[in-house]
């Protein structure tokens, strides 16, 4: 039984017209998730900064040349990243220790088998939510001790 998706997420889905898209659309259509299918690093780019997206799964050449590593680079600079999910025909373990290695956070093998899909995308979106938890958690902290040494020295 696959993991109920996390609800209201965009996940963003970086694949050539054909049939992983049409996979991934029927995949992901019975959850709450909605996929933005593009094509290309340059609407990758501008997609992940304009919008809040909740995981990314890319094929590991993108149509315009570019491939899954480029991808990864332009995600870790965004505040909060996404995680990156690869998918390939030829997904063996040197592949898999290579995304592992680099910061993606998990490699698929195509064509996709609808259960491993969702269950990974829902790791994924929790792993997004728990990090988006740590960074305000660890935000409010600092602001705290800041408060607090403020507080001590003005009154102390």
């Amino acid at each position: 039984m696959a993991e109920e998706p996390i609800t209201r997420k965009i996940i963003l889905a970086a694949f050539p017209f054909g049939e992983d898209r049409i996979s991934l659309a029927s995949i992901l259509r019975r959850t709450n998730w909605k996929l933005r299918l593009i094509r290309t690093f340059h609407q990758a780019r501008t997609t992940l900064r304009t919008v809040s997206v909740g995981a990314v799964i890319s094929d590991a050449q993108l149509f315009d040349g570019y491939s899954w590593k480029d991808l990864l680079h332009e995600i870790q600079e965004i505040m909060n990243p996404p995680p990156l999910i690869v998918a390939d025909r030829l997904a063996d373990e040197r592949l898999w220790a290579e995304v592992l290695n680099l910061g993606a956070y998990d490699l698929l093998t195509k064509p996709f088998d609808g259960t491993e899909v969702l269950r990974v995308m829902s790791m994924a979106c929790r792993f997004h939510d728990s990090q988006r938890e740590r960074m305000v958690g660890s935000r409010q902290t600092r602001e705290k001790r800041y408060l607090d040494r403020e507080d001590r020295a003005c009154c102390g």
